[in-house]
């Protein structure tokens, strides 16, 4: 069987999270990486769950190490999402990687045939559009589909920068 990514590297490697802060802090203690750029109540423009239309509400947080990003969640709604498929409430882990795509609808497509279905996708934008494929039964994680947009990838660029340029002094910072 062919694989449905081909050669796609994986970006990211994202957590789901009860509390930001306390994640970010417990990771640079760790790894020593910083700063954790933070997103506060993401704009959504729409989220569907399992294809039907839901509200949802998250902040999120990014750091870089070395040339992967990685991402902390926190949701902030009760509803249900591919978060609260993996993690009840209070429970927090490892929960999905991330790629670029070269034609997102065509691999969205390629990966809900060979029997992966997509557990929520967002449009973050007018034109913007990711989603979490539930890999789980092959990966034990979900893996995130980027549509390769200018703007998320100006998101990654910046946190890239931000930990090269990164003094060590405040491990918090803002887009902007």
């Amino acid at each position: 069987m062919a694989p449905l990514l081909d050669r796609t590297a994986v970006i990211q490697n994202a957590y789901f999270v009860n509390n930001l802060r306390e994640a970010c802090e417990r990771y640079h203690s760790v790894y020593g990486v910083g700063p954790f750029i933070l997103i506060e109540n993401i704009p959504l423009v729409k989220v569907w769950y399992r294809g039907e239309e839901v509200e949802h509400h998250m902040s999120a947080a990014f750091c870089q190490s070395g040339d992967l990003n990685i991402e902390f969640i926190e949701q902030h709604s009760d509803g249900p999402s591919c978060y609260r498929e993996m993690f009840a409430k209070g429970e927090e882990g490892f929960h999905h990687t991330a790629v670029f795509c070269k034609d997102y609808d065509a691999e969205k497509a390629k990966f809900e045939a060979a029997g992966y279905p997509v557990a929520n996708e967002f449009q973050t934008g007018e034109d913007t559009f990711l989603c979490y494929v539930d890999t789980r039964p092959a990966l034990g994680h979900m893996i995130e589909l980027y549509q390769d947009h200018p703007g998320v990838r100006g998101l990654y660029a910046a946190v890239k920068a931000s930990g090269e340029n990164w003094d060590g002094k405040e491990l918090f910072t803002t887009l902007g």
